[in-house]
């Protein structure tokens, strides 16, 4: 009972932090009354389960809250904006919440089904949002509402595809007719947002899939989900290149991307070096690269925000992570004793979490909820078959539980 309860008040505080008060107003002190009563959830299951709750805390998350405490210490003797500075971090903090509940509740489920079959809900209602009922944000390009950033939209709907691939089978013709229309619809929000890099992203990630796992997978389906999986792409990428050059917004920004490139982002990136040459030790503060950049706004890179914000010692403590994920992803890759489902979804897993690196150069992933809940995704996932990372077939180089 405390684990379903867990799992109702994680996603109420999904829908009501990504939607909800986005589209319709915030509540005053919802998101910790929300965030303390799933903790309470899990911390009461642990000792009713005599689980040690310590032993979840993976070298990921023991990592980024490392972080977070040192940019706390440091900002307090560096940062502009103090305020600012705490506010964020505590933001972040919930963040970390976040993934440590996808882990505990993963681990208790022995599997991500729950949270990859939740934000694919998720996914589903924001596109409906943006199709149908979103508003102008700025020059032609859709998003939720007036609150909401189409960028941060679009990144929603990629991970939403990313979360229907990992259910994708070829085998099961209605459910592979299902999802594959939910890839497109999600797409065509995506167009609507005019988000670049999110469009970019969803072309990788489908690129990806034909080429490393759907390929595989063509070789045991049977002859008509074969066909039905040419025939859809076919229409499917028809219908929506001409929605591409009908939504000029997406078309004519790319079309600067490749021929011009962004010289506002470029400033934004020189302006965080020049911040980092300033404090390169501890950076100057966390979150206050708006303060000082000249900008207004955050510098629209997870790599140069952690540069210009937390310096190397930051940059240290929150990379360690990802070269790590990186690597674990990578023997799961390359193990040739994974059962079919299991090569599938964690070679769609690394493809995430590749995505999630190139979307890094846009979005900051630790401002960002829909990044925090797709490394617990990824984290959860790899402690679950963390018995197939071996170094020389014998070693197993994750020890995040034991």
């Amino acid at each position: 009972m405390l684990l379903k309860l867990s799992k109702v008040f994680f996603a109420l505080l999904v829908f009501y932090y990504g939607w909800f008060q986005v589209v319709f107003f915030p509540i005053q002190n919802i998101l910790f009354v929300l965030g303390a009563i799933l903790m309470v959830c899990i911390l009461m299951h642990a000792y009713m389960n005599n689980s040690a709750i310590l032993k979840y805390i993976t070298i990921e998350l023991f990592m980024w809250t490392l972080f977070a405490f040192t940019s706390m210490a440091a900002g307090i003797f560096v940062a502009q904006n103090t305020i600012l500075m705490a506010n964020s971090l505590f933001t972040y903090f919930e963040f970390l919440i976040l993934i440590y509940s996808i882990v505990y509740i993963s681990c208790q489920d022995k599997s991500i089904k729950f949270f990859i079959d939740l934000f694919i809900i998720f996914s589903i209602v924001c596109a409906i949002t943006i199709i149908f009922f979103g508003v102008e944000y700025s020059h032609g390009r859709i998003s939720m509402s007036g609150n909401s950033n189409p960028n941060s939209d679009g990144i929603i709907m990629v991970i939403g595809i990313c979360c229907i691939f990992f259910k994708m089978k070829l085998k099961n013709t209605r459910k592979f007719i299902l999802l594959f229309f939910l890839i497109f619809l999600f797409l065509y929000a995506t167009i609507l947002t005019g988000s670049r890099k999110s469009f970019l992203s969803t072309v990788i990630i489908i690129i990806y899939w034909i080429l490393f796992v759907a390929f595989r997978e063509v070789k045991k389906a049977k002859f008509k989900s074969l066909l039905l999986l040419v025939l859809m792409f076919i229409v499917g990428s028809s219908i929506l290149y001409n929605k591409l050059f009908q939504e000029a917004v997406l078309f004519q920004r790319l079309d600067v991307l490749f021929t011009s490139g962004d010289e506002i982002r470029k400033g934004m990136y020189k302006a965080a070096i020049e911040l980092f040459k300033q404090s390169p030790l501890v950076g100057i503060g966390f979150n206050n690269y708006r303060v000082l950049s000249g900008y207004g706004t955050y510098s629209h890179s997870t790599y140069a925000e952690a540069l210009a914000c937390t310096g190397l010692i930051g940059v240290i403590l929150y990379f360690i992570p990802y070269i790590i994920l990186l690597i674990k992803y990578s023997i799961l890759f390359f193990n040739k004793t994974l059962n079919g489902e299991l090569i599938s979804q964690s070679r769609v897993m690394l493809g995430l979490f590749c995505i999630l690196l190139f979307l890094g150069i846009g979005i900051i992933h630790f401002y960002e909820m829909a990044s925090s809940i797709t490394f617990g995704l990824i984290i959860a996932f790899v402690i679950l078959n963390k018995e197939y990372i071996y170094v020389n077939k014998n070693v197993i180089i994750d020890k995040t539980i034991h």
